[in-house]
């Protein structure tokens, strides 16, 4: 597939939904422009005007003229450009697997993981900790629901296709290394297996993902994310 000759990414280092893109970037090897976009204050009128009215992050700009929007839609766009990435397994339940599992999360997991990171209210807090539990259970079993093809590494802690690094593993990692701001405010202890040995699955999942190079290129430290956290939710 030809490709644009020039690619503008508009980012910012605290958007968990632009750190998508700059995993998608990484994993496809495509070159771009990059702009940062401060989104602690007003959008600037050009970017309102000219990139992205909603004055979200990301935004593509491709060849001076065309723009893309939402996270997911921009990881498509890339994977499309270069199949050779195999970010989408080619078989069609796969496939499907893959979108739900984005798709369960987005839904069900993390709007309680948002409330139980930013709620200042200790009770509430913890209330909403004990929530994200009961969904992190849900979720969990999906990971060992896969559907395997022969040609699959059947490894446990390893990516939700196995040996395969995937659109489901790219579009939650973010989401996953924010996971420890549950506790970064709140007082509340971290989530880990120790405490919850039913989440297994899970956390090796989620650490296998941690390491994989373009996810540490798009996290930033703790400390930058914490400081950003609680201006939040300040």
């Amino acid at each position: 597939m030809a490709g644009p000759d020039k690619i503008v990414f508009y980012n910012h280092p605290r958007c968990p939904f632009a750190a998508r893109a700059v995993i998608a970037f990484e994993e496809t090897k495509h070159k771009y422009e990059e702009v940062y976009i401060d989104i602690n204050t007003p959008r600037p009128d050009w970017y309102l005007k000219d990139i992205n009215p909603y004055g979200q992050v990301p935004a593509l700009k491709i060849d001076d003229k065309d723009v893309i929007y939402e996270s997911l839609f921009v990881v498509e766009y890339l994977s499309d450009l270069h199949p050779e990435a195999n970010l989408f397994p080619k078989d069609a339940l796969q496939r499907a697997q893959v979108r739900y599992l984005v798709h369960h999360y987005s839904t069900h997991v993390h709007p309680v993981q948002n409330k139980a990171a930013y709620t200042a209210d200790h009770e509430q807090a913890a209330k909403h900790r004990e929530e994200l539990v009961v969904q992190l259970e849900k979720f969990s079993k999906l990971l060992d629901k896969v559907h395997r093809t022969e040609n699959d590494v059947k490894e446990d802690g390893r990516f939700f296709l196995g040996d395969q690094f995937t659109f489901a593993d790219l579009a939650l990692a973010p989401f996953l290394a924010r996971l420890f701001l549950v506790a970064a405010y709140n007082n509340n202890k971290e989530l880990t297996v120790e405490e919850f040995p039913q989440l297994k699955r899970f956390f090796e999942w989620k650490e296998t993902i941690a390491e994989r190079p373009s996810v540490q290129k798009s996290t930033p430290t703790k400390e930058f994310m914490i400081e950003q956290h609680r201006k939040w939710v300040k």
